[in-house]
């Protein structure tokens, strides 16, 4: 399992590629990723979902995973309706 400052860190380098693609916590989807991230990192669990980032067409895809062996996964998709 991972540790707490293993999350951090990979938190930290999905938050950052998201700050450097303009995606600020001012977006309602942004800002509920990073509360999601907050739980995972202090409640010890594993999420996977998708949040939708209204008015961008883009959908967040996260795997937020507890096991050492895999690494946080953020991917945006391309989704003319959102």
């Amino acid at each position: 399992m991972k540790t707490k400052e293993q999350k951090k860190f990979e938190i930290n380098e999905a938050k950052e590629k998201l700050q450097n693609l303009g995606l600020s916590t001012e977006l309602e989807g942004i800002s509920e990723f990073y509360k999601i991230c907050e739980d995972y990192i202090e409640k010890n669990y594993n999420w996977s979902g998708e949040i939708k980032l209204n008015g961008t067409k883009r959908i967040l895809q996260c795997i937020l995973p507890n096991k050492k062996i895999n690494k946080v996964s953020i991917t945006l998709k391309f989704d003319e309706n959102v």
